[in-house]
Parts: C-alpha cells; structure tokens; sequence
C-alpha cells in the first residue's frame, strides 16, 4: 500500500491546513539536504514530505486521497475491469483508468501513484524503488502523446474522438464539458521497451475557439448587440443559445452598455452540473441621423 501522507506528516486526519502547514515546515527544515549532508536518506525523506504536504494542501488533491484511503471492496469509482473505465471528477469530466483490476499486491499502491505521482511501496515482495527521477525519465521514454482537437460545438454535446495509432484505430469517449487541456491515459499504447511491455498514450483535448462564446468554467459569456433606442425603451428579443436553442429575452428599459443579462442552466453543461450564460449588452449607436431625427432627439434631450 502506498505511504500514509497523514503518517509522513505525523498529523491526523481531522487536522486543519494550518497545522499541516506547521507540520510541513518543521520536517522540511529539518530533513532538508543541506542540513544532512551526511545523511543519505535525508533527500529521499524530505521528497517524501513534499509529496504529502503537496497533495495534503491542496483541498481537491485532499478529498481526493481521502476518498482513497477509505476505498474498500469492488465497485466504487476506482472500480476497472479489461479494457479500462473512466472515473468521473466532481466536474463532470473523466479520467481513463488503465486496465487491470484491483489485487492485494498493487492495484491500490498503483492508484496512488497514478493520481499522486509517488511509486507505491511496502507490497508484498517489493523491492526498493529506484529514485523518482530515474523512473520517471525511463518511463516517459516509452510514452508517446497526441493533441486531438474538438470545436466548441462537440465540447457542448460530448462524443467519441477517434484517431489513427500505427493503422490501429483509437476511439476514446469524452464527455459533454469536457475542459480544454483534459488529459486521458492510456495504458500499453506507447511504444515498445525491452521487456515486451509498453508506454502509455497520453491524449489531450484540446477545445477550439467559438468568437460567440466565452467560457469560464461552467459559465459561457456572449455579446448582443442592442439599438440605443431599444436599450433607451426596453424590448423583447430572441436569442440563440450555445445549444441552439432560441429564447425570448427582455431587454430592459434603460440598459447600459456593458450590462450583463443572465440566462440560468444555458451555459456548460456536465453530467453533475449546469452553468448559466451571461449575456453583454452592446448598444449600438447610429453613425448617421436625417436632420428630423436629430430634431426629435434634441427635443428630447432637451425635454430631459
């Protein structure tokens, strides 16, 4: 099983940021290289404090690793078969997990180290792991990488991605919302190493620009343009969502430029969630006027 960051930090689980901090710091000055230079161990235990202290401060990181920790049995999100499933974050988006079930001697530990980037230890008949630095660079030696492109459209709906991997077809599902940069690995498909395994795909979603849209999180901005005179009297108009839809939208009396109109559950949409779509008034004022149209203006103007 991997290492009890909570142990690594001598803290409990109920402590709050603060004594974790308290705790980071001590053990950090003193374990730190410098202060041990006749201690060989030291460097190895000072990165072990930094992995803990970098996944125990970061709140996700910590829900997380504890959620993992209280795992116990088949099922669950943690829960793989053959082929690999995905792990739904509390976003709506996904996370592949490698094939390969859970057994007693590594599937937890290597959980661990997927989501935490420590190599499991303590299994029945480990050896001592080689420094992370040496690992990590034979590792990502056999890993290969693809960028796939999806237009803001599909983002919105959600799909298969599909690509051509040495004339082997890879189709991965991606889930509606899925946030530019979303990153899916896959076990077995990089290249060749000399033990007849193989590195892992590492696919990123990359989400293309709609110029209509704007997304922030699960809120997605957009711009309507809007007469003075409509912005002046107030009007009802159409407009067209990020889904297509067409809803009637009221614009008020005596709108400012820049106003922002929200329009609840027509933004991001995720399998947890639904964001809103803000919509910016742009008013738009006439370049040209008839000489009797100033007159009223004027008029008007004055009237005020």
């Amino acid at each position: 099983m991997a290492a009890d960051y909570y142990k690594t930090l001598g803290v409990s689980e109920k402590d709050d940021p603060n004594v974790l901090k308290k705790a980071y710091r001590k053990l950090a000055r003193e374990l730190h290289p410098d202060r041990n230079p006749d201690d060989p161990t030291a460097e190895d235990r000072f990165k072990e404090v930094q992995a803990a202290y970098e996944t125990l401060s970061d709140p996700k990181k910590r829900a997380q690793y504890d959620r993992m920790k209280r795992f116990g049995g088949a099922g669950g999100p943690f829960n793989t078969r053959t082929g690999g499933q995905y792990r739904q974050n509390p976003d709506g988006t996904y996370v592949r997990m490698d094939p390969g079930g859970f057994d007693a001697g590594n599937g937890f530990g290597d959980i661990f180290e997927r989501f935490f980037g420590n190599q499991a230890q303590g299994a029945p008949g480990a050896q001592r792991p080689r420094p992370a630095e040496s690992r990590a660079k034979e590792s990502t030696a056999y890993d290969r990488k693809r960028t796939v492109r999806i237009a803001f459209s599909r983002m919105l709906k959600g799909g298969k991605i599909s690509f051509s991997l040495d004339d082997e077809k890879v189709s991965i599902p991606f889930p509606k919302g899925v946030k530019d940069g979303h990153k899916i690995r896959i076990r077995g498909k990089g290249r060749q190493k000399p033990d007849g395994s193989a590195g892992n795909l590492y696919v990123t979603i990359k989400v293309e620009d709609d110029e209509r849209y704007l997304r922030d999180d699960l809120t997605i901005h957009t711009e309507l343009e809007v007469s003075v005179f409509d912005a002046m009297l107030g009007v009802a108009t159409q407009i067209r969502t990020p889904h297509g839809k067409q809803l009637k939208l009221t614009i008020p009396q005596g709108s400012q430029l820049g106003e922002k109109l929200r329009i609840r559950g027509h933004g991001i949409e995720t399998e947890a969630k639904k964001g809103d779509l803000i919509v910016h008034l742009i008013i738009q004022i006439p370049e040209t006027l008839t000489d009797e149209q100033k007159e009223l203006i004027r008029q008007v103007r004055d009237a005020g």
